[in-house]
């Protein structure tokens, strides 16, 4: 079988797919109960826990990175690939870290207070389909946690998603999730799922607008398109979907690569959100960020000003609120963190002697 052969037989099968695999759907704009009232990226993150920034990058400009970020992380064409710490580890990468476009996205969303927090990822067909919040804090009731606990509104984590290639490529939202500590109620979503009944924020409808509490409380579906930014809050409850033609489909073979960034207000939060990621999710195989990245990050004005330190050796028992991957590890995790920081305070002690 030829290079179009082989094409057109993917083409016929995934059109096989969509009509087996699409459900019904809504449309926001034909589900409208009045007028759109369109929101600036500020307010639609502040009060929808998103904001879509459509088109920051040229689709051909788009299709040029994708092919040097392929090459740089060795990923091969239709087999699957994800990379945390992807900034870190392929430093090409970096291009879009410190891209002006996407800051000047971040900083019209968030304001001008905002460093970078070293998660980032570079997703390749990466789908996942669970509804998750990114946060700290994942409890089933996180009202004593961190991220809601404190009044002073400053809490303002984001991952920024850049789509480099998106054929069907689209996230599930539970718009206005970030506000509430309580989780969502995963059996209704799930049923509202499972009869089509998400609301499908398509190409050429406004994702900026304010959302009804009914609209709320339905899964959204919002489709990227190549060079498209979705900035959301971490505490929002979201999942990997794909749209086709205005439905929900469960074709995943189609084009998606991203690199998400996450940023986050210079305080405490997002203090916090780093030493979790770096220190305590070992798994995930953070590495130290090398003083060449650190200058080119201050540079940029994105450096944490507590310098990437980790936040539980002053605050160990915080870390007992959280969720890990290995729950046993907890205790060793805690007991480290309060030694560390004892250490660390003694040491400076005696250089202030």
């Amino acid at each position: 079988m030829n290079a179009v052969q082989s094409s057109n037989a993917q083409k016929l099968r995934r059109a096989v797919k969509l009509v087996q695999g699409a459900v019904r759907a809504r449309s926001i704009g034909a589900s409208r109960s009045g007028p759109i009232v369109p929101l600036s990226h500020a307010d639609a993150l502040a009060q929808n826990g998103f904001t879509v920034f459509r088109g920051v990058i040229p689709e051909a400009e788009c299709a040029e990175v994708a092919a040097r970020f392929k090459a740089a992380a060795g990923i091969v064409e239709g087999e699957h690939f994800t990379r945390t710490d992807a900034t870190n580890k392929i430093p090409v990468t970096r291009e879009i870290l410190f891209d002006k476009r996407i800051l000047a996205a971040v900083h019209e969303a968030m304001g001008d207070d905002v460093c970078f927090l070293q998660t980032s990822d570079l997703h390749y067909l990466h789908d996942t389909a669970g509804w998750h919040r990114d946060s700290v804090h994942r409890a089933h009731d996180n009202s004593t946690s961190a991220d809601w606990s404190d009044r002073d509104g400053r809490y303002g984590i984001v991952k920024a998603i850049l789509y480099l290639e998106s054929d069907n490529a689209a996230m599930g939202i539970m718009a206005g999730s970030h506000l509430s500590p309580i989780e969502i109620d995963a059996d209704r979503v799930r049923a509202v799922e499972r009869r089509g009944g998400h609301l499908v924020i398509d190409v050429d409808d406004e994702p900026n607008r304010r959302l009804s509490a009914e609209q709320q409380r339905i899964p959204l579906a919002w489709r990227a398109m190549p060079g498209d930014v979705l900035v959301f809050d971490q505490r929002m409850y979201h999942a990997g979907r794909r749209v086709d033609d205005g439905k929900v489909t469960k074709d995943r073979d189609a084009a998606k690569f991203t690199l998400s960034l996450v940023f986050g207000i210079d305080n405490m939060h997002s203090e916090r959100f780093y030493s979790y990621f770096r220190y305590a999710r070992r798994e995930l195989g953070f590495r130290t960020i090398q003083p060449d990245y650190l200058e080119e990050l201050r540079q940029h004005g994105l450096l944490l000003s507590n310098g990437y330190g980790n936040y539980y050796e002053q605050h160990p028992e915080e870390l007992r609120l959280a969720s890990l991957r290995k729950p046993e590890t907890m205790d060793a995790l805690v007991a480290q963190f309060a030694a560390d920081g004892r250490a660390k305070a003694a040491k400076e002690e005696s250089v202030q002697r």
